[in-house]
């Protein structure tokens, strides 16, 4: 299968902001956990959640903290902040779970993919939790559309590092890196990602943010194509 206008054969898909309306699966796992247990759940509280979580997989990224340690320290850290008195380790359990259960779709998820896999391999590629992944994925159904799916979890490395891909073009039969697009909402993860993978990309950024002053490739001896859309419906257009 070769895409007719730009040529590519295999499209990697960020899950959570992309195609997954992650925003929506995380506020109802918050405030439903927080809820059971009689804390305060407002936006105030989801705000001090928001921030903190932020900060953890930015270093998690950044490869300063492992996923063990995200995952075991930020409802401890919250609950430090909001003076709580909970065990934030099983709290995370029990959001996991919830959030699990997450499965609602950017508009036009199903019907961009539906139009993608028809000229193209699709294979997720994402820095979530295996179980929770896996479980959202074939919740909203859209787990049909892909040949394959990665997980950093399982992989052992995450984005934007170059090993994540490495191991992901291992896994994919006769990939063929001038004919790969990476398609994701994170800058700093997907489409860095895509940097130190040598693909070209395409960053979905429905709320029209400006990149940081510098951002983009350095040290570049191929040309690359680096795409930027607004609304998932903008790749039938593209590809």
């Amino acid at each position: 299968m070769i895409d007719r206008k730009t040529g590519y054969t295999t499209l990697l898909l960020d899950m959570d902001g992309t195609f997954l309306d992650f925003e929506a699966a995380e506020k109802s796992a918050f405030m439903t956990a927080m809820t059971r247990h009689g804390y305060p759940a407002g936006e105030r509280e989801y705000a001090v959640y928001g921030e903190i979580n932020r900060g953890l997989w930015e270093a998690f990224e950044r490869g300063e903290i492992d996923k063990p340690t995200l995952l075991s320290t930020r409802f401890g850290r919250l609950f430090d902040a909001l003076e709580i008195k909970g065990d934030g380790a099983a709290f995370e359990q029990e959001y996991q779970a919830l959030l699990g259960e997450g499965a609602q779709l950017v508009k036009g998820a199903e019907e961009v993919l539906s139009y993608l896999v028809e000229n193209h391999a699709l294979y997720v590629v994402t820095n979530g939790v295996e179980r929770t992944q896996r479980n959202r994925l074939r919740l909203s159904g859209i787990d049909r559309f892909m040949t394959g799916i990665f997980i950093s979890e399982t992989i052992g490395w995450q984005k934007p590092q170059k090993e994540f891909f490495d191991c992901c073009f291992e896994r994919i039969p006769g990939l063929d890196r001038s004919r790969t697009l990476i398609i994701g909402d994170s800058l700093t993860s997907d489409i860095q990602g895509g940097f130190n993978a040598g693909i070209d990309t395409c960053w979905f950024n429905p709320k029209g943010k400006k990149k940081p002053e510098g951002f983009g490739r350095t040290g570049e001896k191929e040309a690359h194509r680096d795409f930027e859309i607004g609304s998932l419906y903008e790749l039938m257009e593209l590809l």
